[in-house]
Protein backbone atom coordinates (compact mmCIF):
# COMPACT_ATOMS: atom_id res chain seq x y z
CA UNK A 1 0.00 0.00 0.00
CA UNK A 2 2.88 2.35 0.85
CA UNK A 3 4.50 1.63 -2.50
CA UNK A 4 1.28 2.65 -4.26
CA UNK A 5 1.22 5.87 -2.24
CA UNK A 6 4.79 6.72 -3.23
CA UNK A 7 4.07 6.27 -6.92
CA UNK A 8 0.86 8.33 -6.73
CA UNK A 9 2.56 11.10 -4.79
CA UNK A 10 5.39 11.33 -7.32
CA UNK A 11 2.89 11.74 -10.15
CA UNK A 12 0.94 14.28 -8.10
CA UNK A 13 4.13 16.25 -7.43
CA UNK A 14 4.96 16.50 -11.14
CA UNK A 15 1.45 17.40 -12.25
CA UNK A 16 0.47 19.62 -9.36
CA UNK A 17 3.30 22.13 -9.64
CA UNK A 18 2.51 23.21 -13.17
CA UNK A 19 -0.12 25.91 -12.53
CA UNK A 20 1.16 27.29 -9.19
CA UNK A 21 3.01 30.52 -8.52
CA UNK A 22 6.69 30.12 -7.46
CA UNK A 23 6.06 30.60 -3.70
CA UNK A 24 3.15 28.14 -3.52
CA UNK A 25 5.01 25.73 -5.78
CA UNK A 26 8.04 25.78 -3.45
CA UNK A 27 5.94 24.98 -0.36
CA UNK A 28 3.94 22.31 -2.19
CA UNK A 29 6.99 20.56 -3.63
CA UNK A 30 8.91 20.65 -0.34
CA UNK A 31 6.01 19.24 1.71
CA UNK A 32 5.14 16.64 -0.90
CA UNK A 33 8.77 15.60 -1.21
CA UNK A 34 9.02 15.31 2.56
CA UNK A 35 5.92 13.11 2.68
CA UNK A 36 7.24 10.85 -0.06
CA UNK A 37 10.61 10.61 1.66
CA UNK A 38 8.96 9.82 4.99
CA UNK A 39 7.06 6.84 3.59
CA UNK A 40 9.98 5.61 1.48
CA UNK A 41 12.41 5.90 4.40
CA UNK A 42 9.99 4.12 6.69
CA UNK A 43 9.64 1.17 4.29
CA UNK A 44 13.39 0.84 3.78
CA UNK A 45 14.14 1.24 7.49
CA UNK A 46 11.49 -1.29 8.49
CA UNK A 47 12.90 -3.87 6.09
CA UNK A 48 16.37 -3.36 7.51
CA UNK A 49 15.84 -2.82 11.22
CA UNK A 50 12.24 -3.34 12.27
CA UNK A 51 10.37 -0.62 14.18
CA UNK A 52 13.47 1.36 15.18
CA UNK A 53 14.79 1.20 11.67
CA UNK A 54 11.42 2.33 10.39
CA UNK A 55 11.48 5.39 12.69
CA UNK A 56 15.03 6.38 11.76
CA UNK A 57 14.39 5.74 8.08
CA UNK A 58 11.27 7.88 8.08
CA UNK A 59 13.15 10.81 9.69
CA UNK A 60 16.01 10.60 7.20
CA UNK A 61 13.62 10.07 4.31
CA UNK A 62 11.59 13.14 5.28
CA UNK A 63 14.68 15.37 5.18
CA UNK A 64 15.92 13.90 1.91
CA UNK A 65 12.48 14.10 0.33
CA UNK A 66 12.12 17.75 1.29
CA UNK A 67 15.46 18.51 -0.34
CA UNK A 68 14.40 16.66 -3.51
CA UNK A 69 11.09 18.53 -3.62
CA UNK A 70 12.84 21.87 -3.24
CA UNK A 71 15.36 20.98 -5.94
CA UNK A 72 12.51 20.27 -8.39
CA UNK A 73 11.25 23.82 -7.89
CA UNK A 74 14.77 25.27 -8.09
CA UNK A 75 15.41 23.60 -11.46
CA UNK A 76 12.04 24.81 -12.75
CA UNK A 77 12.76 28.39 -11.66
CA UNK A 78 16.21 28.29 -13.30
CA UNK A 79 14.70 27.11 -16.59
CA UNK A 80 12.08 29.89 -16.41
CA UNK A 81 14.75 32.52 -15.76
CA UNK A 82 16.84 31.25 -18.70
CA UNK A 83 13.76 31.40 -20.96
CA UNK A 84 13.10 34.99 -19.87
CA UNK A 85 16.70 35.93 -20.63
CA UNK A 86 16.38 34.52 -24.16
CA UNK A 87 13.09 36.34 -24.78
CA UNK A 88 14.28 39.71 -23.43
CA UNK A 89 17.78 39.66 -24.92
CA UNK A 90 18.49 42.30 -27.61
CA UNK A 91 17.89 41.13 -31.18
CA UNK A 92 17.86 42.50 -34.74
CA UNK A 93 14.58 43.73 -36.18
CA UNK A 94 14.81 43.58 -39.96
CA UNK A 95 12.35 44.99 -42.46
CA UNK A 96 12.08 45.53 -46.23
CA UNK A 97 10.90 48.95 -47.41
CA UNK A 98 10.18 50.90 -50.58
CA UNK A 99 10.36 48.21 -53.25
CA UNK A 100 10.58 49.96 -56.63
CA UNK A 101 11.57 49.38 -60.25
CA UNK A 102 14.17 51.41 -62.11
CA UNK A 103 13.96 50.86 -65.87
CA UNK A 104 15.65 52.27 -68.98
CA UNK A 105 12.75 54.32 -70.39
CA UNK A 106 11.40 55.36 -66.96
CA UNK A 107 7.87 54.07 -67.52
CA UNK A 108 8.16 51.76 -64.47
CA UNK A 109 7.33 48.73 -66.60
CA UNK A 110 9.58 45.85 -67.62
CA UNK A 111 9.35 46.02 -71.41
CA UNK A 112 10.43 43.23 -73.75
CA UNK A 113 14.23 43.13 -74.12
CA UNK A 114 14.62 45.80 -71.45
CA UNK A 115 17.16 45.69 -68.63
CA UNK A 116 15.85 46.94 -65.29
CA UNK A 117 16.88 47.11 -61.65
CA UNK A 118 14.67 46.15 -58.73
CA UNK A 119 15.58 48.31 -55.74
CA UNK A 120 14.55 47.94 -52.12
CA UNK A 121 15.83 49.04 -48.73
CA UNK A 122 16.68 46.74 -45.83
CA UNK A 123 16.66 48.26 -42.35
CA UNK A 124 17.62 46.99 -38.91
CA UNK A 125 15.55 48.75 -36.23
CA UNK A 126 16.65 46.32 -33.51
CA UNK A 127 19.30 46.56 -30.81
CA UNK A 128 21.69 43.95 -32.19
CA UNK A 129 23.69 43.60 -35.40
CA UNK A 130 22.09 41.35 -38.04
CA UNK A 131 24.57 38.91 -39.58
CA UNK A 132 24.61 37.17 -42.96
CA UNK A 133 21.35 38.69 -44.19
CA UNK A 134 20.14 37.02 -47.39
CA UNK A 135 17.21 38.34 -49.45
CA UNK A 136 15.19 35.48 -50.93
CA UNK A 137 13.30 36.43 -54.10
CA UNK A 138 10.83 34.00 -55.70
CA UNK A 139 8.62 34.40 -58.74
CA UNK A 140 5.02 33.32 -58.12
CA UNK A 141 3.04 34.30 -61.21
CA UNK A 142 3.81 35.78 -64.63
CA UNK A 143 7.58 35.64 -64.10
CA UNK A 144 8.46 32.86 -66.56
CA UNK A 145 9.83 35.31 -69.17
CA UNK A 146 11.78 37.36 -66.65
CA UNK A 147 15.39 36.82 -65.65
CA UNK A 148 16.72 38.20 -62.39
CA UNK A 149 20.10 38.02 -60.71
CA UNK A 150 20.65 35.88 -57.66
CA UNK A 151 20.64 38.00 -54.47
CA UNK A 152 23.90 38.27 -52.55
CA UNK A 153 24.44 37.90 -48.80
CA UNK A 154 24.93 41.04 -46.71
CA UNK A 155 27.62 40.46 -44.08
CA UNK A 156 26.25 42.79 -41.41
CA UNK A 157 23.57 45.40 -40.80
CA UNK A 158 24.17 47.31 -37.58
CA UNK A 159 21.37 48.58 -35.31
CA UNK A 160 19.72 51.71 -36.68
CA UNK A 161 21.29 51.28 -40.11
CA UNK A 162 20.06 50.18 -43.53
CA UNK A 163 21.32 49.19 -46.95
CA UNK A 164 20.12 49.90 -50.47
CA UNK A 165 19.79 46.58 -52.29
CA UNK A 166 19.57 46.02 -56.05
CA UNK A 167 18.56 43.04 -58.18
CA UNK A 168 18.99 43.08 -61.96
CA UNK A 169 15.84 42.13 -63.91
CA UNK A 170 15.41 41.70 -67.66
CA UNK A 171 12.56 40.52 -69.86
CA UNK A 172 12.82 38.25 -72.88
CA UNK A 173 11.58 39.38 -76.30
CA UNK A 174 8.39 37.30 -76.05
CA UNK A 175 7.25 38.52 -72.64
CA UNK A 176 3.49 39.16 -72.39
CA UNK A 177 1.78 42.25 -71.08
CA UNK A 178 0.49 41.80 -67.56
CA UNK A 179 1.69 41.63 -63.98
CA UNK A 180 4.52 39.61 -62.49
CA UNK A 181 3.99 38.58 -58.87
CA UNK A 182 7.01 38.08 -56.62
CA UNK A 183 7.51 36.91 -53.08
CA UNK A 184 10.37 38.20 -50.95
CA UNK A 185 11.69 37.70 -47.42
CA UNK A 186 14.94 37.95 -45.50
CA UNK A 187 16.91 35.19 -43.85
CA UNK A 188 19.42 35.92 -41.07
CA UNK A 189 22.13 33.68 -39.63
CA UNK A 190 20.63 33.60 -36.14
CA UNK A 191 17.03 33.17 -37.27
CA UNK A 192 15.93 36.84 -37.13
CA UNK A 193 14.50 36.98 -40.63
CA UNK A 194 11.28 38.51 -41.95
CA UNK A 195 7.90 37.08 -42.97
CA UNK A 196 7.17 36.50 -46.66
CA UNK A 197 5.52 39.38 -48.50
CA UNK A 198 4.32 39.79 -52.08
CA UNK A 199 4.72 42.60 -54.58
CA UNK A 200 3.97 43.04 -58.28
CA UNK A 201 5.64 44.71 -61.27
CA UNK A 202 4.11 45.31 -64.71
CA UNK A 203 5.42 43.74 -67.89
CA UNK A 204 4.91 44.96 -71.47
CA UNK A 205 5.16 43.00 -74.71
CA UNK A 206 6.43 44.51 -77.98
Amino acid sequence: MKKVFIYSACVFLLLGCGSMDPFTKSIFATHTGAAIGNVAGSIIGENIGGYKGSFVGSMLGTAAGAMIGASVVARDQQQTERSREIITSPSPNLSIRDIRLQDENWNRIVDADENCVLIFEIYNDGERTASDVRPVLKGLKGTQKLNYSRPLVIDQIKPGEGVLYKVNISASSNVKSGEAVFEIHLEERNGFGTPREEFTIRTQEK
